[in-house]
């Protein structure tokens, strides 16, 4: 049986290059041959969903994991790991980023438009102090460190609890169908923890936020870096060398 996949229109998707001047990738339609750009997903038996981000016919990204259908959320998406780590598909292969700054100005840019709940991203000096301008009036709030080469570390979030910017008992209920027995568990009450909490009062304000951040359960951090669950669960599973609930 084939399995069809699906386009998942995404402002995100950065447009395809210009002009004949980079090759297309190997991925095309099978209805009309077109070369393939965005964010597709299938479904796989055993309620699973396959999940690929492609630029102009390159796969930046591609994952198997549960279907976790309640959940869904304008700050997240399957770009959101791809672009803010400058992920490619190969040390030679075309991609979208034009210079070693990108992902961060990316960054910047998706937490200002409300593409992202948190991140962390550096920039030079008079970038990072437009950023600072443009910040003042949205939900965000962030700590810099000037690195002395030039350079200002910036660690940003929203400021509205998680509770007010995701259907929070949506994904706790994906989470507990996704995940067997006590790791559903286990997540799901991580991230009932945190429904009155923020990205920004929980990973930018206190002290040892980045490392209260990196022990945080895998689906916070998920959720919190605007993630989908489902690489998120996949992620869990395989750490725990589990299989999709039942």
């Amino acid at each position: 049986m084939a399995y069809t996949w699906m386009l998942r229109p995404d402002y995100r998707t950065p447009p395809a290059p210009a002009g004949e001047a980079v090759p297309a990738g190997p991925w095309r339609h099978a209805d009309n041959g077109q070369v393939m750009n965005g964010v597709y997903e299938r479904f796989l038996p055993g309620r699973r969903i396959e999940v690929v981000a492609i630029w102009y016919g390159y796969v930046l990204s591609r994952c198997d994991g549960p279907r976790m259908p309640r959940f869904t959320s304008p700050l997240v998406s399957a770009w959101n790991p791809v672009l803010a780590q400058g992920l490619t598909a190969g040390p030679k292969a075309p991609s979208p980023y034009r210079d070693e700054r990108w992902s961060d100005r990316w960054i910047a840019e998706a937490l200002l438009y409300g593409r992202k709940p948190f991140g962390v991203f550096t920039l030079p000096v008079e970038e990072a102090m437009r950023w600072f301008t443009r910040s003042g009036g949205t939900a965000l709030v962030y700590r810099a460190q000037h690195t002395g080469e030039g350079l200002v570390r910036v660690v940003a979030g929203l400021s509205e609890p998680y509770g007010r910017l995701f259907d929070v008992d949506a994904l706790i209920a994906d989470y507990r169908r996704a995940l067997p027995g006590d790791l559903g568990e286990e997540e799901a009450e991580a991230l009932a923890a945190h429904r009155t909490s923020s990205p920004a009062l929980g990973y930018v304000l206190r002290d040892d936020a980045e490392g209260s951040f990196r022990r945080a359960p895998l689906s916070v951090r998920g959720l919190t870096l605007g993630y989908p669950p489902h690489e998120t669960a996949a992620r869990i599973l395989a750490e725990k060398g589990a299989r999709i609930g039942v």
